[in-house]
Parts: structure tokens; C-alpha cells; sequence
């Protein structure tokens, strides 16, 4: 068991150095812009004339690359603080240089620091909607286009995942704004037991060494043999720094703490070298709880 163990700590080591390896190299660009958070105001209710209501909404812009004659990116902000490393890095900012656009990155309601409410109860979550996130662009791309005066620049909107609905969305709800969307990843079509997003992990985590989706499934293996005794669920808290001390009531309480640890994993495929602060973080989780539980110490 124990070489099992390493075997399984390496292959976790390998598969993960992806975030590592595969960083791009800087270019002038990340090293000369400085990015600031700007501020917008923005309609509290788009589809209530009677409310008259604003807030401030952030928003992020690179012009080091802005020619009149080139487009205007929209980055779409998603579920999460807006992350001002986007301004410098990715394929769109490859675009940017290329096409001479200005970029701006609009970071989305409710999320990071656009608060449109004093507080998040259930009565001011009506405005945290898709509709309403829409409609924040179109106001924001609207009123940005006379303060900047960019009326003959063709605006693209980009996303990803969440965000790459919204962009699709954005293009088909408000064509005469948007000129062409870029969805990433984006899950317009609901898919219940998705396996195939496994298929993809298994086929990134093989690229090293062919037997670690292998390794991984001993170690979940015994996971679930030690989940099988209540006297093991003190320890198991410990090793993995639970709040509480772990209660398994169902088998869906068993479901939910392998999945959390399964995302680690998971992760690594999905978000690898995607400019994000959590991307080193996800590297570290994986090999700490590999080193801490499964490699036995």
C-alpha cells in the first residue's frame, strides 16, 4: 500500500505541474499596464422605469493597444471578483495587440466590489439576475461609446463558462450592440450526469503517466473503505481541517465530501494557467492532501 501511495503522490505531482509548465511568457504588455479599478454608474432595476436607483459598478480597461480604426473587448465578468489579470493576460489580450482594441472588462453585479445593494437578503437578490447582468452591459457599452467616443468601433464581447452564456445570450438579445460574441466553454445546453467532463480529466491526467487515473481511483477506493467506520471520521477531520468533526448521516453526505476533494483534482485540468489567483492554490491543495492523507503522514 504504501508504494501505491507514492506512486499516487507523484502521478497527483506530475499531472498537477501543468500550472506550472505550461505559463506563458510576459510579454511588454504585463509589464508596463497598470490596471485600476474604475467605476461605473449603473441602473439599479433596467425593467423598472419608476426605479430610479444607481450604484457604482467596477470595470477594468487596457488602452495600451487601442487604435481608432480597431474593435472594442468586452470581457464579461462572471460569479467572482473581477481579477485585473485578465488586462494583461490570455489569448484575448494576443487578439488585442494584434487588432488594436481596447479592452474593458465589466465585472458582474453583486460580485467582488459591485455591490448594488447594502446587503444580499432574499428581497434585494431579485436583482441578481442574467437579465439584469445583460442589461448592465448594454448600459455600459451604450454610455461608454459616447464617453469615449468609440461609435464606429465594433464591439466583441468575450466569456467564459457562465460568462460565455452571457456573451452568447448578449449577442442574440442586443445584435445591434454586439458585433460578435466569443463563448468559451459555455453550457447553453444543460446536461444531467455529464461523465464526458471526466472523460476530459482522465484523458489531461494521462498525458504523463498513463496509470494515474488509476492511482486516483485506489485512493477514493480506500476513502470509501475508511468511510465505512465511524471510528475513522475523527482522523479523516483532522487530515482534511474540517470546521466540525465529520458526520456521515447519508449517502449523499459521503457523495459531497469525495466530490470536494475530487474537484481538486479536477480543477487542476479545468483551470490550469487560466490567470486566476486560485490556479497555484489548486496545485497545493492537491499535493498537500495527498502528502498529508493518502501519503500516509
Amino acid at each position: 500500500m504504501a508504494s501505491t501511495q507514492l506512486l499516487l503522490l507523484a502521478c497527483l505531482c506530475l499531472s498537477a505541474s501543468h500550472a506550472f509548465t505550461c505559463r506563458r511568457f510576459q510579454s511588454k504588455s504585463e509589464v508596463l499596464v497598470t490596471v485600476q479599478d474604475r467605476w461605473f454608474t449603473q441602473r439599479l432595476d433596467h425593467f423598472n422605469g419608476a426605479d430610479t436607483r444607481v450604484w457604482e459598478q467596477r470595470y477594468y480597461m487596457n488602452d495600451s493597444f487601442s487604435h481608432s480604426e480597431g474593435p472594442v473587448f468586452l470581457m464579461i465578468g462572471g460569479e467572482g471578483s473581477a481579477n485585473p489579470g485578465w488586462m494583461t493576460q490570455g489569448t484575448w489580450i494576443t487578439y488585442a495587440e494584434k487588432m488594436g482594441a481596447l479592452c474593458l472588462l465589466l465585472e458582474h453585479r453583486f460580485y467582488g466590489k459591485s455591490h448594488p445593494t447594502k446587503d444580499m437578503c432574499v428581497e434585494n437578490l431579485r436583482y441578481l439576475s442574467s437579465q439584469q447582468a445583460l442589461a448592465d452591459l448594454a448600459h455600459f457599452q451604450t454610455v461608454m461609446t459616447e464617453k469615449l467616443g468609440l461609435g464606429n468601433r465594433k464591439w466583441i464581447v468575450f466569456g467564459g463558462s457562465y460568462p460565455g452564456c452571457l456573451a452568447a445570450w448578449y449577442r442574440i438579445k442586443y445584435p445591434h450592440l454586439a458585433y460578435a460574441a466569443i463563448a468559451s466553454s459555455a453550457p447553453i445546453h444543460a446536461v444531467l450526469n455529464f461523465s464526458e467532463y471526466l472523460d476530459v480529466v482522465q484523458a489531461s491526467l494521462s498525458r504523463n503517466q498513463s496509470n494515474c487515473p488509476g492511482k486516483i481511483k485506489i485512493a477514493f477506493d480506500t476513502m470509501l473503505e475508511l468511510l465505512d467506520y465511524k471510528e475513522n471520521y475523527l482522523k479523516i477531520s483532522k487530515d482534511f481541517y474540517l470546521c466540525e468533526v465529520l458526520v456521515i448521516r447519508s449517502k449523499m453526505d459521503m457523495a459531497f465530501l469525495l466530490d470536494t476533494i475530487a474537484e481538486y483534482i479536477m480543477d487542476v485540468v479545468q483551470y490550469n494557467n487560466d490567470n486566476r489567483e486560485f490556479e497555484v492554490s489548486l496545485v497545493l491543495g492537491v499535493t498537500w492532501f495527498n502528502i498529508k492523507y493518502i501519503g500516509g503522514q
